[in-house]
């Protein structure tokens, strides 16, 4: 079940092999995407129709070693067609 998008921030996401990913820190380009901070230095990008809540916990249905390539999006610039393409085309992958 994919959860509302005010009910993501704060929250860990994890992989699904059960590696957490990061913490939701925001909502952006208009509630489309959320914000993951991976680390001090590391923030994501993911569509929110990409996150599951099953069981309470917030799992987005790649591996972590996948996430590991997520592409780098600035959240304080305008997204572009470009990188919504490439967004989505990222996740919407079901790859390793």
């Amino acid at each position: 079940m994919a959860p509302t998008s005010q009910d993501l921030v704060g929250r860990d996401v994890y992989s699904r092999d059960s590696v957490k990913i990061g913490q939701i820190k925001d909502l952006v380009y208009g509630g489309e995407y959320v914000a993951v901070r991976r680390s001090f230095f590391s923030t994501i990008v993911v569509p929110v129709g990409t996150i599951d809540d099953s069981g309470g916990r917030l799992t987005i249905p790649l591996t972590s070693s996948y996430l590991d390539n997520a592409p780098k999006i600035d959240t304080k610039k305008e997204l572009s067609s470009r990188d919504k393409a490439y967004l989505d085309s990222f996740y919407m992958r079901k790859a390793a």
